[in-house]
């Protein structure tokens, strides 16, 4: 199996609901991209891009935000199309049909022209300035991940009773098929340095929620360094996208693919 290198052609690409593609032309180097990923988000995604504008407006660096949608059947996507209007900063990408998390994650990542290059969910779970912190730890480290088990992190909402049935449940599977060292594969919040997002992003194939455990051990197998930050969950809708029938075993079975895609992969990495 070969390991996808960075292609630059790949880079900065906008994808439109039809297929097309166009290569966006930034005025300036881009200091920072924050990708969002979203799924049916028109009630809260013109506020969530202004919060995010403006925190960063006050920064007085470059940067764009990506929304990248994941297929949205709600008015979600027009809303975003009218914000294109009047900030420049903001690119959108569209994909016809629902893939999942994952996927859109990684179009978004890939369609980035910063040095940084973060991405959030839509609910903002985690305060804007949780930017700057991040923005510290990559001047330091390859990859900066949220964690909402360290000693320093803090909950402000209740667990519901499915993260609470599940959550144990889906870190020790975690442990034991694909990936053990970290306190918190699943949080939102993740930031890589530009080189480190692109060789990553581009040997990504899981599309679904299990994601994150692929990009890690990507991240690992790749030689990058990570470091896990403490973040404050302020507000968690993430359970309201899963569908108990049928993502609980999607989710295990990506994390046997998973497994066996890094064994590969580290079968065929060229070693030093």
């Amino acid at each position: 199996m070969m390991i996808h290198a960075p292609r630059t052609a790949e880079r900065g690409k906008d994808a439109d609901a039809a297929g097309m593609v166009k290569e966006p032309q930034p005025d300036a180097a881009v200091d920072l991209s924050v990708v969002i990923p979203v799924y049916n988000e028109e009630e809260r995604i013109v506020n969530t891009v202004n919060l995010v504008a403006n925190f960063l407006k006050k920064r007085k660096k470059n940067f764009e935000i990506i929304i990248s949608d994941d297929g949205s059947r709600d008015g979600g996507p027009e809303l975003v199309r009218e914000k294109l209007r009047e900030a420049r900063e903001v690119r959108l990408i569209r994909e016809k049909r629902n893939q999942g998390k994952g996927a859109a994650v990684r179009k978004g990542v890939l369609a980035a022209h910063g040095e940084r290059i973060i991405f959030t969910d839509a609910d903002l779970a985690y305060p804007v300035e949780t930017i700057d912190q991040c923005v510290a730890a990559l001047e330091e480290y390859d990859i900066a991940v949220g964690s909402r088990n360290l000693p320093d992190s803090c909950i402000k909402v209740s667990p519901t009773k499915l993260r609470q049935l599940t959550g144990p449940v889906f870190k020790t599977i975690v442990r034991k098929l694909a990936l053990s060292g970290f306190t918190d594969t699943q949080c939102g919040f993740k930031g890589f340095r530009s080189q480190a997002a692109h060789d990553i992003f581009l040997n990504c194939t899981i599309n679904g929620f299990a994601f994150d455990v692929e990009v890690l051990a990507l991240a690992r197998l790749f030689g990058y360094s990570v470091i896990e930050m403490p973040v404050c969950l302020q507000v968690d809708s993430s359970d309201s996208q899963i569908n108990l029938t049928t993502d609980p075993a999607r989710m295990i079975r990506d994390l046997f693919l998973i497994n066996r895609r890094i064994r590969e992969l580290r079968a065929t990495t060229p070693r030093e």
